[in-house]
Parts: structure tokens; sequence; C-alpha cells
């Protein structure tokens, strides 16, 4: 730790350096800074004094020329000095050194022949300065000059008072306010000395300074050839950095001295400077705790390390020994590595005492891979070794490397050992597995076969060679494929390899003796660490149920041909018997007779209903009955159910009502849920003794809500499950057939699943039921307005009626005739258009059957007709056959279609919406 502390300080060092470095050029740049700052004062003060000096030359210039030395020189001196300052004294001095007049009366008769200024003036005839004196007669400290008095007008007397000098006397102390009235820095002082060296002027003042001479150290002052600045100790002791202008560089004559107060002018730098090294300081220290807790945390951590590295070492089912060169001796090893190699490592110093246990190796080495590394520099890859104990075998992987030094030496190598005794006993369990796997598969009786990930074929069992008779080498590989089916089992294979999931196919394979027979492929992926390593294949012969199921699906078709032949071959004759029972309307007229007309006319009705739900659920059930789905306005589809079955519920005592406050439209087929609502109705009328049945339609979150609620029998909870089975009905053990056969809500459910409505079912035992029919809601649609049925007489009407069936034709014109027609009757297209043109009349009105003989339908006659009549004449179409096709046909044409059988009001009211008129 101590040697990483010591490294620490050692890298800091440069840092400390630099800051003292730092420090030190900062204080000479600010020394530098304040030793410009005093020239620049010391040049303002050196301006000012030449000024000042310059200002008494010119006063005394102007004296000299002015001519006022005569007899009445004191009175004009003394009006003089009332205009001049008072710290400046001007006076006439004669020969004799004595002042004759003066601004000041109080020097007048002192004389000043001795001094220095009078003396150098008179010598050099220009304008002098002299040094310090106290001046007599003012009793002041004074700054002296003299300049020489010559004028042209000047009076001369024999006795030598004449004036010869003009003399001014500066008072030191306005000279010092004066400087000190000047704006200088803090800490800043000026230093004024004559020549001689004798303190004029100090600011700021100190008391009895003045006229004192200057101290020897300061004596640098008063010589030098040009300005200076020096680092010295002032007159009150404090060290200053001084610019200094001797007497004898400036032009007036005075040492001037300006100095700043050295250490208060670096104190703010010295300042900066601590706050620097204050926060340096403080990282400093933070940066040597926090270093020498990282390196103690560090040399804890690295005694971790070691020791998880031992324990890791110790729990690592790898061998690991790591030895150095070039002596081979062990430095690092594990329980792992002696386990494998069977012999304790910790006391091996040398190569030569590597134990040599394994067999195989490179040419039967039994040599550790360790060993060769040391030796040879050998790298060694996943080499297997085999070590034989009396417990059995161990196998391991060793991978040995060297580590080399910059030079390429080698310093170290190390080994792993990686014990794969498990895995390859595994391999040979698995290998024994595949081999029990490839048997199974060779002798089980169904067709298999292996192939590799990407599809190609690898392996057939017996079976398959059995069935086709071909090798895995014989032949093209998909010749027993039947041509047709090959293209659907090369796109099934492509997308499930692609995919990499189960896939399967039915085809054709040609049996050994040439029979193509259907089988049903199925191919599975046999995966292992999430990846393919084969497809494996069965086909399993599917040919006699396949054809069992074809022939199945023919007898299918047979039975709705045999539907559709029996809902026309039963509807015909059902037919004319409701004309011919219309008919006999009119010649019955006795209470018996009409009273058996009824009873034979509810049988027939009862007879309709159940072929009608018969060849429903026929139809339903094959499929045949395509919904076609448009906005129905849902209260005219109510109104008219209700208005149908009302006579029907009164004649059993009962209400029906309808409760239908909403105008909502519905997206259904008009005829299906008709069919489901009268279904339902139907129900409740034939369970309901007494009470209420009410029909009622109520928007459901988003859907129309319709409901049959009754008040009869109730269905039980056990009985709930059943209601919508074929044939079964509640309450009806003797199956009387005038509660019909069962199939109503059996009917219901059917067209619910086919139009998507569901139906919900509420009831309770002995208290009635509801049910409900969910619809979705559509557009608003607009309600079609079909007039009354009326039995009034049109005479001279005509009527086209065609059908190949006579007695049916002669029901229709029976009919038509009682409605007052007349008719055109034919059983064929060609004979119903020979009759028109014979009767040259245009007809009113057509009837015609679909199905005529010689493969005609009745559509093709009402074209015709329309053709030959130049108009589209109102038409209805009956058939016998519900297919779609018949209705789009009929609805393309704008004709009206009815199912067989057809009472007389049904037609009538058919024939009323194709005509707008009552038929």
């Amino acid at each position: 730790m101590a040697r990483w502390l010591l490294l620490l300080v050692f890298t800091l060092a440069p840092l400390i350096g630099f800051e003292v470095y730092s420090h030190t050029r900062l204080r000479a740049e600010r020394e530098a800074e304040l030793g410009q700052e005093a020239l620049r004062l010391l040049d303002l003060i050196d301006v000012e004094q030449g000024r000042i000096i310059d200002d008494i030359e010119h006063i005394l210039a102007t004296l000299m020329v002015a001519n006022i030395a005569g007899p009445g020189c004191q009175e004009t001196m003394e009006r003089l000095g009332q205009r001049l300052p008072s710290y400046l004294t001007l006076g006439f001095a004669d020969r004799s050194g004595t002042v004759r007049c003066a601004t000041d009366r109080r020097i007048v008769g002192t004389g000043v022949a001795n001094q220095p200024e009078v003396q150098q003036a008179l010598s050099t005839g220009h304008f002098a300065l002299g040094d310090y004196i106290v001046a007599e007669g003012l009793e002041r400290h004074v700054l002296p000059f003299a300049m020489p008095y010559a004028h042209d007008n000047a009076r001369t007397s024999g006795d030598g008072s004449d004036p010869v000098v003009v003399t001014a006397l500066l008072d030191l102390d306005w000279l010092r306010q004066y400087q000190a009235r000047k704006p200088l820095p803090p800490n800043t002082t000026v230093l004024l000395a004559d020549s001689n060296g004798t303190i004029i002027v100090r600011v700021p003042d100190i008391p009895g300074l003045v006229g004192q001479p200057l101290p020897e150290r300061l004596n640098l002052f008063l010589s030098g050839d040009r300005t200076a600045t020096a680092l010295t100790e002032g007159l009150d002791g404090v060290p200053r950095i001084v610019a200094y202008s001797p007497p004898g560089v400036n032009s007036n004559g005075l040492a001037v001295a300006v100095g700043i107060d050295h250490a208060a002018a670096l104190r703010a730098t010295d300042v900066v400077a601590l706050r620097s090294w204050f926060p340096f300081l403080v990282i400093l220290l933070l940066t040597l705790i926090a270093t020498a807790w990282g390196i103690g945390r560090l040399t804890r951590q690295r005694e971790t390390e070691r020791s998880l590295l031992k324990a890791v070492l110790e729990h690592l089912r790898a061998g690991v020994v790591v030895a150095e060169a070039p002596t081979g001796r062990v430095i690092l090893h594990n329980s792992a590595a002696e386990r494998l190699i069977g012999q304790p490592l910790g006391r091996i110093d040398r190569i030569e005492d590597y134990p040599r246990p394994f067999t195989g190796g490179p040419e039967g080495s039994a040599e550790l891979p360790l060993v060769r590394a040391l030796r040879d520099g050998a790298v060694v890859r996943q080499e297997e070794l085999r070590r034989d104990t009396p417990a059995g075998p161990i196998t391991c992987l060793a991978d040995a490397e060297p580590v080399r030094d910059p030079d390429c030496r080698i310093t170290l190598a190390v080994v792993t050992l990686t014990d794969i005794t498990e895995r390859k006993a595994g391999e040979e369990a698995l290998r024994r597995s595949e081999t029990r796997f490839r048997e199974l598969v060779e002798n089980t009786p169904v067709m298999m076969w292996i192939n590799r990930p990407d599809g190609g074929r690898e392996y057939y069992n017996a079976a398959w060679r059995s069935y086709t008779g071909r090798s895995l080498e014989q032949g093209e590989r998909w010749s027993y494929i039947h041509p047709a089916d090959y293209p659907r089992l090369l796109d099934s294979r492509e997308r499930g390899i692609a995919a990499g999931e189960s896939y399967g196919f039915d085809v054709r394979m040609q049996r050994h003796d040439g029979v193509y027979r259907w089988h049903a492929c199925r191919i599975n992926p046999m995966r292992q660490n999430d990846q393919i390593i084969a497809w494996v294949g069965t086909a399993v012969d599917v040919h006699d149920s396949r054809m069992a199921r074809e022939a199945a699906e023919q007898a299918d078709r047979s039975k709705s041909r045999f539907l559709a032949a029996a809902s026309h071959d039963l509807r015909q004759p059902m037919q004319s018997m409701f004309f011919f029972a219309e008919a006999l309307h009119s010649h019955v007229h006795s209470p018996r007779g009409r009273d058996a007309l009824a009873m034979l006319e509810r049988g027939m009705e009862t007879l309709k209903g159940l072929l009608d739900s018969l060849l429903d659920v026929s139809q339903l059930d094959a499929g045949v009955i395509e919904p076609r789905i448009e906005d129905i306005a849902v209260k005219p589809l109510l109104d008219d159910i209700g208005s149908a079955y009302a006579p029907v519920a009164a004649a059993k005592g009962l209400d029906l009502q309808v409760v239908n406050h909403h105008d909502l439209t519905v997206r259904s087929d008009r005829n299906l849920l008709g069919r489901m609502v009268r279904n339902l109705v139907e129900n409740a009328i034939r369970y309901t003794e007494r009470g209420v049945i009410r029909l009622e339609c109520h928007p459901l979150d988003g859907h129309a809500g319709i409901q049959v609620r009754d008040t009869g029998i109730g269905i039980s909870g056990e009985q709930m499950s059943w209601i919508f089975e074929e044939f079964y009905q509640v309450g009806n053990p003797e199956r009387d057939r005038n509660q019909g056969l069962g199939l109503g809500l059996a009917i219901v459910q059917k067209l619910s699943a086919l139009l998507g409505h569901p139906v919900e079912v509420r009831s309770e035992l002995g208290k009635g039921s509801v049910f409900r029919i969910s619809v979705p809601l559509g557009d608003a649609a607009e309600t079609p307005v079909t007039p009354p049925p009326s039995r009034e007489t049109k005479r001279g009407r005509l009527a086209v009626l065609i059908d190949d069936d006579a007695i049916v034709l002669m029901g229709l014109r029976s009919i038509f005739q009682d409605w007052g027609y007349d008719t055109i009757v034919a059983s064929s297209t060609e004979e119903a258009l020979d009759r028109l043109r014979a009767a040259g009349r245009r007809p009113d009105v057509m009837v015609a059957d679909y199905r005529l003989r010689e493969h005609k339908v009745g559509t093709e006659a009402i074209l015709k007709i329309r053709e030959l009549a130049g108009a589209p004449v109102p038409a209805v179409l009956l058939t016998g056959d519900s297919g779609p096709d018949v209705m789009q046909e009929a609805e393309r044409h704008g004709i009206g279609l009815m199912f067989k059988p057809v009472t007389a009001r049904l037609l009538q009211e058919a024939l009323t919406r194709q005509t707008g008129t009552a038929a």
C-alpha cells in the first residue's frame, strides 16, 4: 500500500509544482502590473509638477516685462498679491540680494543673495529652481524660484538699488495639499524631494517629515539618468513598489517617487491563490484518502478475487493446471485436474516429474498436453484422452496453450481437462437408441421414412419398400406418386421445410402391382437442442375410407337431388288441391259442406306446414340456402306477422300483441328472418292455452332484440338443452300432428347459425317463455307499402297461366275465373305465344310454373310474352325449388316468386304486389 501512496505522490508532484509555478507567475505578473501602474502615476505627477513650475516661470516672465519695478513697485505688488494665489509670493531683489518690493510686505528687506537659485539665475540668465528653504519673514516651508530681471526701461541708479532678479516662493504645505487632493489608488504614496535630497512633500503626510533628508536606502531617487521602478521599503517602513524620476531626468529639477504598497496590492492575488490552493489541497487530501481507501479496497478485492478464483477452480468440473517454464513447476491447479489425471500435482517441480496416465492422443502419446505446450510450444485443441480405472474408463478433452512474453519466450502453459465420460456414455446410449429406433422403424407395418434436415432422402423402411417394390436407390424419387398429386405434395413439402413445422398431404401412391391407392402422409421434424436433425414421415393407406367417404358424399348429393325432386313432385299435387279447394268456395253453399271444406283446407294447411318444415330442414342441412343480407325495416315485418297470426291466436282465445315503439332497421335476410319470427310465434301459440303473446322489438347494445314472450306451459331446465333438436316436442308424448313435427325451433336454430343472429331463451315452468333474436342494426330503409288484398273481381282482364301439370293448370284457371279474369292456359312457352297471337290481346298478368317440359323454364316464357306484348307485364313465378339460382333469376327480371304449395290468398297478395292494384 505504501508503494501505491508513494506512486500517487510522485504522480501528484507535477500538479503541485504547476500550481506553485502558476501562483509565482501570477504574483510576478501582478508586480509587473503594479510597476506599470506606478510609472503611469509618476508620469501624471511629473506632468503636473512641470505644469506648476511652468506656470511660475510664466508669471515671473510676465513681471519681468511688465515694467513695474519703479518707485511705485510696492503698491503695485501688493495690488498684484491680492489677485495671486496665497501659496505664491513674488518679489524683486537688487544687486545686493535685498528684496525691494514683494506681494507680501513681510519679506521686503530680506536678503536672497546667497540663495542658489538666485546665483544660478544671475549666472545663467535663465529661470532657476532652488532647494527647500524656510522663508525668512514668512516662516513657511517654501520652494524658491528666480529669474534675472532685464528691462529696457529699467531705471539705473548709482547706488545699486535697481532690481536685478525676480523671485517666487511656492508654499510646500499647499503643494502637499494639492497632491493629496489628486485621486490616487489605495495604499499609494507620493514623495517629492529637491536636488539635495530634502523631502519637500509626502502624501499621505507624515508630521515632521518635510525638510528631512532622504534615508540612505532612498538615495537611488536622486541618481540615475532614467525613470525606473524598484521594490524598497518606504519612509513608513512598508515595502512598496516605487516608480521614481531623479531630478536630472525630469524638467522640474525635483526627485519624484510614487509608491504602491506591495503587500496590500498583492493581497487580492494571494487571496485568489489561496482560494485555488484550498480546494486543490482539499481535493489532494480527499484524493489521498480515497486512493488509500481504494487501494485498500482493491487490495482486499484482489485477495477476495484470489480466494474466489481458488474457490471457482475448486468447483469447476473441468480440470485446470498452470505451470511455469522452463522448469514445469505447477503454480496453480484444482482438485478436478488431480481427479482426471489420477495423481497429485502439488509437488511437481520438473517436466520430467509429470505422469503419463493417458492412452490415446497423437500417435498413442500418453503425455499430458501441458508437457508438450511447455517443452515444444504446442497448441492443443480438443484432444481426446482416455484413462482406464477400476471403476471404468475416464474420457476427457484437453486444451493446452503456451503463454509467451513480448520476446516470444514461453513463460507459462495452461491446460484444461473437460470430463466427457458421461457424454461419451450418452453418445453410446444414443447410438444404441438410434439402432433400436431404426430397427423399430424398419419392422413397423406402417410405411415410414427418414429424411435429412434439408429434406433429402435418407432411409425408407421395409413396409415402404415392400409396398412400392422399390429400393432407396432405385428409380426417380417421386416416381411412385400419381402425377396429378405431385404439385400439391411439393408445395406442402416446401412450405413445411421452410417453416420448420409438421406438414401433411393426401396423395395417391403406386403399389408394386401398379395400382394407385390414396395415402395420408404426415411428416414431423425431429429436434435436438432446438435444431432439426431429421424429418420422420409416415404414410397410411386411407383408400378404402376415402372411397367410402366419397360414396357417402355422392349419396348425400343424391339425397339433395331426391329432396329437390320430392319437393317438386309433392308440391305439385298439393298445389292443385289448394287451387281446387279455393274453387269449391263458390260451389259449396250448405253449412255442412262449408264445414267439410274448412276442415279440408285446415288439413291441407297442416300438411303444407309439415312439408315446408321437412324440406326446409333438409335444405339447411344441405347448405343450399344462401341468405340475401339487406337493410330491413323491422316494424312492417313484425306488423305483417302480427296481422297474419292474430286470427290464429284469437281462435285459441289468446291475445297477440305487437309492441314496437322503435323504428329500427336491421341487417338480415327478409324472408329468413321472417321465417325465424313466424316459427317462434307459431311455437308460442301452440304451447299457450290462455293469456297473452307479445311480439316485441327493443334496441340492445347496437343490436335489435326481437323477442316473443308467452304465458304458456314453460320449459323445464332438463328440457332446455333439447328444445332445438329436430322432432323434439315439449308436452306432446302422443305425437299429435296438430302440434307439428317438432321442427320449428330446429329451423330457428339452423337459421340463427346461418344468419349469425344469436337466439336466447328464458323460461319458467308453468309461467311462460321468452325467445329473443339479436339482429345487428343497419341503415334506415324505406318501408314498402303493400295494398291489402281484395276479392273484388275485375272483369275483362286477361291472365296467362302456364304449367305443364294439367291438374294444377285447371285449378289456376278456376281461381282466376272466379276472380273475374279471362284466361289463356298453356303447358309450354310456344303454346302460350300461339294462343296470345290468336287472341290478339295483351295480357294483364302472368303466372307460370318454373320447371316446364323439355327442360324449359317459366322465366323464358314470361320474358318472351313480355317481348311479344312490348311491355313489362306483371308476372308471378311458381316453383317447388328453393335454391338461390331461382330467386336471383326472378329478382333480376322483376318477377314475383312463390314457393309451392301456394294458397289462393297468398297468390292474390303476390299479384297485388306485382300489379300495384288488387288482384
